[in-house]
């Protein structure tokens, strides 16, 4: 009998740390996880059996909004939802979007913004919206969960979600010109992802030297590479050479620097400190010279490609200019199909960098 009681003892001593084991292991968060988190999400978003093209002030988009603040309200975040109108140039209302913001207190009481775009454009042409920008939501998310587990920061971290990224960057000049001086001033600096995943190459920028123009902003415009060469630094560390790099010198776009075209240029106009993640290549001299709008040299992406100068063959007859961003490029079977892997190995590089510098050097 002693015996029979000290086995069943020992069995469910077993079964009870097996499963405390298997709790922690479940908790604690791994890159790995993260990985992992993220190719659901971006399934979610952009597959056709998912939410796909998700257009400024659409309900597709409206789904998308409400499927990242499900995502951040079962990880335990108080979200706030932040709601505008979507207008056209000229002023005319084209419906509504809104941004949506997950907080991850620090000690500090300093924060910093890390924000992705989640509408697309272009669906009429067959884009999903995949590159640009259901991978970066995805790791925003995949970011978010790592992050609830962590004990503590020494930072904070404000997860944005913009809406109508594509029509003006109305989502992020709207949260910009809600902010108060004493939320302003809390901010670190706003680390910016848009198309981190497609390019040929895998770059970190910083605001451009040049001021953006800041019409409807704050006019307090800031070029600041702090946060560009902390980034760069941890790349450097935790990815070697098959990290991010600076852009080399081009016309008009000086190493490191890039222009007003996404979420990171209103932050700029408030005086914060921005890094942009990007995917792209600079080195091919696209439609516009070498500023990154053409994103890889892929042969299908291209009428003809004259790889030896790293442009089109003929610059006039060309029509794709290897870009996938807006076009029927920007679907994940699509572009795993001709890049086999790409999508997730990058995701992951997002992933180790930006868990290497809001985590792991943040404690």
């Amino acid at each position: 009998m002693v015996k029979r009681i000290r086995a069943v003892f020992l069995g469910s001593l077993a079964l009870f740390l097996y499963h405390a084991s298997a709790v922690a292991n479940e908790s604690a968060p791994t890159l790995s996880t993260a990985v992992t988190d993220a190719q659901k999400y971006l399934e979610q978003l952009v597959s056709e059996d998912g939410i796909g093209p998700r257009e400024a002030g659409t309900e597709p988009e409206k789904a998308a909004a409400d499927y990242v603040g499900r995502i951040f309200s079962e990880l335990g975040y108080d979200i706030k939802r932040q709601p505008f109108d979507v207008k056209t140039r000229d002023g005319k209302k084209l419906g509504t979007s809104q941004n949506i913001i997950a907080h991850r207190t620090g000690k500090s009481g300093k924060y910093i913004v890390l924000g992705a775009h989640y509408d697309s454009t272009n669906a009429k042409g067959g884009s999903y919206g995949a590159i640009d920008n259901g991978a970066s939501v995805a790791v925003l998310l995949a970011i978010a969960k790592y992050v609830a587990a962590v004990p503590s920061l020494k930072d904070g971290i404000i997860m944005v979600a913009f809406g109508a990224e594509e029509v003006g960057l109305q989502g992020s000049r709207h949260y910009v010109n809600s902010l108060t001086k004493a939320e302003s001033d809390s901010y670190l600096g706003m680390i910016n992802m848009d198309t981190i995943v497609g390019g040929d190459k895998l770059y970190i920028h910083s605001a451009h030297s040049e001021p953006y123009q800041c019409k409807g902003l704050p006019n307090n415009y800031r070029y600041d590479i702090q946060l560009r060469e902390s980034l760069i630094q941890i790349s450097n560390k935790v990815l070697g050479k098959e990290g991010f790099k600076l852009h080399p010198d081009y016309s008009g776009y000086p190493s490191g620097e890039t222009g007003n075209w996404s979420d990171h240029a209103p932050f700029a106009c408030a005086g914060l400190p921005i890094a942009y993640i990007e995917a792209t290549n600079f080195s091919i001299n696209g439609k516009d010279g070498n500023d990154g709008y053409s994103q890889s040299i892929h042969p299908t992406l291209w009428d003809c490609l004259d790889s030896d100068k790293v442009t089109a063959c003929d610059r006039e007859a060309e029509k794709q200019w290897g870009q996938i961003w807006h076009t029927q490029a920007d679907r994940l079977e699509l572009m795993n199909r001709l890049f086999p892997n790409r999508i997730n190995q990058q995701m992951r590089k997002s992933l180790q960098l930006l868990i290497a510098f809001l985590v792991d050097e943040n404690h």
